[in-house]
């Protein structure tokens, strides 16, 4: 006999002010109080299909699955605020001990979902409801690992995409109440969804999105009056966590930083799981990321991760029948790049990791393009330069973005964009054998510039015999005061180039990008000093990147001391 699920749905939750917001209910029809997995969505719960864990297969394996609209959205009640992340702590709370308290329910409630619903799990935590027992974040971040992993920079048209996207069905709630909104707030929103590039080259970027009574007005950003994502505090979350994330997630930095601040808080082991996959920030992870196809266990299907988030609850809620500790192999899962299998570590990054220093050279006598060598370059100082004019900037292409606007994430070739004259670049030989590059990358830079204030932006490729530069990691950091230093002296600038797991295979080449721009992905520098976002005109900058003697520029890489076998999902 098949088994039968009941579906309640638009079920009226009363918070403690009084605001009612609806969920749907999914349970196993004539069964015993379960535990119940919570989701709650900004984006309509009917919608909600995630690769991570969907409520069917909750049921499937008899948990009960609670999916809410989060307040002003789809079928709750109350006003929708982006960016006020300051009701969503006391919604959760309250939405927590609802559902345990519910009959169909055993008292024991944990939460799931990817990006937004997954910043809300931390939030909820943080109020430490009594019958919370784990939460399951996937893709998140949280205010100060986002600044840091941006080095300063404005994640652009992923805030404004984003906005966009939300203030649709804010439109249609005010059209449905009689209160239709402005025409050209429409247009806006429309043209930052379709032709984004044309309202974000305008300056000052404070005027995109300035309408009053706009939900999340981009002035409010620059002004501190709306954070982009939210901030936690960590001490105050006392439940086992199982965090997912990817290499090319735009939260992918802040995702892994959660795990280990989690982890150092409480170490015990099977308290805290990561995950890590080849994927981007979507709700879908499929195994073709990018131009990169990673094969069968490259899917949140074949890496079974429904079945982890599970085995993680069942762990933590029903001991009985399952190991209350760890896992085996350690507490991370990483998928390897090249290599296209799982691995596991005690901890991130792996703690057989080794450092590994690379270090930019010029070119060879009458050579093209700067050199990346295993050792410090002989000779004296040498010195590359670029300008960056913020009108002609070098367009974003694959990496770490988010695909609501119009761009493509992922491991995508670079080649086109390596013949700009604002790119400088810098190549290895190829390899003899292969690369296993895993852990956190940095690049320390040895940067001036003629104007008071500029950005850099770097790339770490993977160039492969054919000719593609595969992008692999990338960072940001915007630079104050760099005008003001002696001009035989160089600024000490300090990439973030974030983790990843890939395997550069024998014959192909490690490369390094200097560049100044990555847009619309984040804002253009104007080369003038003062607040993001509040630049009303730009300026061209001579860029120099310095690099032998007493000024080496140095990509540090950590590696696995040997390659390693890994394991089906």
């Amino acid at each position: 006999m098949g088994r039968t699920t009941l579906i309640e749905h638009d079920v009226p939750v009363e918070m403690r002010d009084g605001t009612v917001l609806r969920a749907d209910v999914w349970r196993p029809a004539e069964a015993a109080p379960s535990p119940a997995v919570l989701f709650r969505t900004p984006y309509g719960k009917s919608a909600l299909g995630l690769a991570t864990l969907t409520p069917s297969q909750c049921v499937d394996r008899g948990y009960a699955a609670v999916v809410q609209d989060t307040r002003g959205r789809f079928a709750s009640e109350g006003e929708w605020t982006p960016l006020d992340w300051a009701q969503e702590g006391p919604d959760g709370y309250d939405t927590v001990e609802w559902a345990a308290r519910q009959p169909w329910c055993d008292g024991n409630v944990v939460m799931a979902g990817t990006s937004y619903q997954a910043i809300v799990q931390w939030l909820a935590a943080m109020e430490k409801p009594p019958h919370l027992r784990a939460i399951a974040p996937a893709m998140s971040t949280s205010a100060a690992f986002d600044a840091e992993q941006l080095g300063g920079c404005l994640r652009l048209d992923h805030l404004t995409s984003w906005l966009g996207l939300t203030a649709l069905e804010w439109v249609q709630r005010r059209a449905a109440a009689g209160d239709p909104v402005d025409a050209a707030v429409v247009a806006e929103v429309v043209q930052l969804l379709t032709t984004p590039d044309v309202p974000l080259r305008r300056l000052p970027l404070s005027a995109v999105l300035d309408f009053e009574g706009f939900p999340g007005r981009l002035r409010d950003v620059f002004a501190g009056k709306a954070a982009t994502v939210a901030d936690y505090r960590i001490g105050d979350v006392g439940v086992p966590t199982f965090s997912v994330g990817g290499w090319y997630d735009v939260f992918s930095y802040g995702t892994i930083e959660l795990h280990r601040a989690m982890r150092a808080r409480d170490p015990v082991a099977g308290r805290h799981e990561l995950v890590v996959g080849p994927w981007v920030h979507s709700g879908q992870l499929p195994q073709v990321q990018g131009e990169v196809n990673t094969g069968l266990y490259g899917s949140a299907q074949g890496a079974r991760l429904a079945d982890l988030h599970l085995d993680f609850f069942d762990r933590h809620l029903r001991p009985a029948g399952h190991d209350a500790g760890q896992a085996a192999g350690g507490d991370v899962r990483y998928f390897l790049f090249g290599d296209d299998t799982w691995h596991r570590a005690e901890s991130w990054p792996p703690p057989e990791a080794v450092d590994a220093s690379w270090y930019l050279a010029g070119p060879e006598c009458d050579g093209k393009g700067g050199r990346l060598l295993p050792a410090p370059p002989p000779g004296g100082v040498g010195r590359d330069a670029f300008t960056y004019d913020p009108e002609n900037p070098v367009p974003s292409h694959g990496g770490r973005v988010l695909q609501l606007g119009r761009l493509a994430a992922g491991p995508l070739n670079q080649a086109h964009l390596e013949s700009r004259p604002d790119v400088l670049l810098y190549t290895s030989e190829p390899l003899t054998e292969p690369l296993d590059v895993v852990g956190r990358q940095r690049l320390r830079l040895r940067f001036g510039s003629d104007a008071p204030a500029t950005a850099v932006v770097a790339k770490l490729t993977d160039v492969c015999p054919d000719g593609r530069s595969l992008l692999v990691a990338e960072a940001s950091l915007r630079l104050e005061g760099v005008g003001g230093a002696p001009p035989d002296e160089p600024y000490d600038a300090d990439l973030l180039l974030g983790d990843t797991a890939w395997r550069f295979a024998p014959g192909h080449r490690l490369r390094v990008h200097v560049t100044s721009s990555n847009f619309p992905h984040l804002d253009r520098h104007p080369n003038l000093p003062g607040p993001v976002g509040e630049a009303d005109r730009c300026r061209p900058a001579r860029q120099t990147v310095w690099h032998g003697g007493p000024y080496h520029s140095v990509l540090r890489l950590q590696v696995l001391p040997a390659s390693g076998a890994g394991e089906a999902a």
